[in-house]
C-alpha cells in the first residue's frame, strides 16, 4: 500500500474507503483512499491511498484508539495517527477477508487464515488452512473463537473452532 497523509489534530468521528477514479483510462484507477473524518465539520483529516494488484471483492476499514485498521485486496495494514507510522502491512497469497476488533486483540481473516495481532501491529498468532476461498468469524469469547472456512466452493463451507490464545484448532 501507497500513503500520503495530511493530519489535523480533530477529533475523529468517521472513516471511510472511497474510490475517486470510476474510468478504467486512469492509471490510478486501482486505488481507493481511505478518509477519516473530523467529528464536527466531517472534513477530511488524512487521506490514506490504497492500492491492491487485485479488484477487491472485500475491503473494509475502521479506527480505533487514533489507529486506521485497513483492509483491501490482498492486503491489511494499521497506520497510527499519533505518531504517523505504519504499524504492520500483511499481504495475503490470495485476498483479506474481514476483521473483527475486541479489547487489544485484532483477528484479520484471509481466503484460507486467520492471523490475530494486537492494537500495536504485533502478530500473536496465526492458523493457516481454515479453508481455500473464504474464512469468516461467527463468534469470539474469551476462550475461544468460531468461523468457518470454504473449502469446496460454491457453498461448501466447514466450521472450526480455535483456542483464542494459542491459535490452535479445537
Amino acid at each position: 500500500m501507497n500513503y500520503f497523509t495530511e493530519i489535523k489534530s480533530e477529533p475523529i468521528s468517521k472513516v471511510e474507503i472511497v474510490n475517486l477514479f470510476e474510468s478504467d483510462n486512469n492509471s490510478e484507477s486501482n486505488c481507493e483512499f481511505v478518509i477519516v473524518k473530523e467529528s464536527n465539520s466531517y472534513n477530511p483529516i488524512i487521506n490514506l491511498k490504497i492500492q491492491s494488484d487485485y479488484s477487491p471483492t472485500f475491503k473494509q476499514s475502521d479506527i480505533v484508539n487514533g489507529i486506521i485498521l485497513v483492509g483491501y485486496g490482498e492486503k491489511f495494514a494499521m497506520f497510527d495517527l499519533n505518531k504517523n507510522e505504519k504499524l504492520t502491512e500483511l499481504h495475503f497469497d490470495g485476498y483479506f477477508s474481514e476483521f473483527i476488533v475486541d479489547g487489544n486483540d485484532v483477528f484479520v481473516a484471509s481466503d484460507c487464515e486467520l492471523i490475530n495481532l494486537t492494537l500495536d501491529g504485533k502478530t500473536k498468532w496465526r492458523t493457516e488452512n481454515l479453508g481455500i476461498d473464504g474464512v469468516v468469524i461467527h463468534e469470539l469469547s474469551s476462550l475461544k473463537i468460531n468461523g468457518s472456512g470454504e473449502w469446496d466452493p460454491p457453498g461448501g463451507w466447514e466450521d472450526f473452532e480455535i483456542d483464542r490464545k494459542t491459535g490452535k484448532k479445537n
